[in-house]
């Protein structure tokens, strides 16, 4: 698949490159306690509360893949400073990808939910897309609040490890292939996703 991966930015930010939700309480994000995915990356390891629930084929398409293997070696490829970073391209540049099942599936998102209203929290775990219904296999993890359009179904929150998606959003970027300073200079590698039937505890 070589359609662009595009995630539209609000705040007149041109066009980025992108890729289940949860439950709220007290305008924070609440992870549901059922499945957790552990990235591991050179900076340390990332734990996401995927939400099954509210999302459940995306939820299970990012279990079969990782699973797999797919993800393994991959990279972070695309860092949008103070705001997101972007992995699971197979190309590394933001072209590439399919589904569990190849090609793409339907979106998950439900805008009357709070999770939506409110934007993209801080460690929400999101699918990119070209559009409606185009998910894949591109993920982003949100690294500050920001008000996007519910364009993007969110299948997980960060749980630990948010001190590494700091880290990794702290390398020097370079000119990417969408002409801005997205591209990190040094390779992100996804050594590893593996996905554990036990939760992980939110921080305290």
């Amino acid at each position: 698949m070589h359609s662009r991966v595009l995630l539209a930015v609000v705040l007149g930010f041109s066009l980025l490159f992108t890729a289940c939700a949860k439950s709220e309480k007290r305008g924070k994000l609440v992870a549901e306690p059922s499945v957790v995915a552990v990235i591991e990356t050179d900076k340390g390891a990332i734990h996401i509360n995927l939400l099954p629930t509210v999302a459940p084929k995306t939820v299970e398409n990012f279990r079969l893949l990782s699973e797999r293997g797919f993800y393994d070696g991959l990279t972070f490829h695309r860092i949008v400073k103070d705001f997101m970073i972007q992995g699971g391209d197979p190309l590394g540049t933001g072209f590439g990808g399919e589904s569990a099942w190849g090609g793409t599936f339907a979106d998950e998102i439900d805008r009357k939910s709070p999770l939506y209203r409110t934007g993209y929290k801080r460690g929400s775990v999101a699918m990119a897309n070209t559009g409606p219904n185009t998910n894949a296999c591109q993920f982003f993890i949100v690294q500050r609040d920001y008000p996007l359009p519910a364009d993007y179904t969110i299948f997980g929150q960060v749980s630990r490890g948010m001190e590494v998606v700091d880290a990794l959003m702290d390398t020097p970027t370079e000119r990417g292939v969408d002409g801005r300073m997205t591209k990190p200079k040094t390779p992100l590698v996804i050594r590893k996703i593996r996905v554990e039937s036990a939760p992980t505890p939110p921080p305290r």
